[in-house]
């Protein structure tokens, strides 16, 4: 509230606005920028540890990983 006081005093002092719109234009196109960034990137989903386990099994039945990356693999996922 301070600044926002201390913007519209220079304001009047000067009679010059422009540096209260650039000011507000920072804040609001800064906001805007957040927003349509995390709407345009969102967060990855979690993967859930169970239907990942039953696909690395496939995975190790059908021979496509072998014994050692199976363990490795399964530790990563702290089942």
């Amino acid at each position: 509230m301070v600044l926002l006081s201390q913007l519209i005093r220079t304001a009047a002092i000067t009679g010059r606005a422009d540096s209260v719109h650039a000011w507000f234009a920072g804040r609001q196109g800064g906001r805007w920028v957040e927003q349509t960034v995390r709407a345009a990137m969102p967060k990855p989903a979690r993967a859930d540890s169970a239907q990942t386990l039953s696909e690395l099994t496939e995975l190790h039945a059908s021979g496509v990983i072998t014994e050692d990356e199976f363990k490795r693999l399964r530790a990563g996922l702290r089942v």
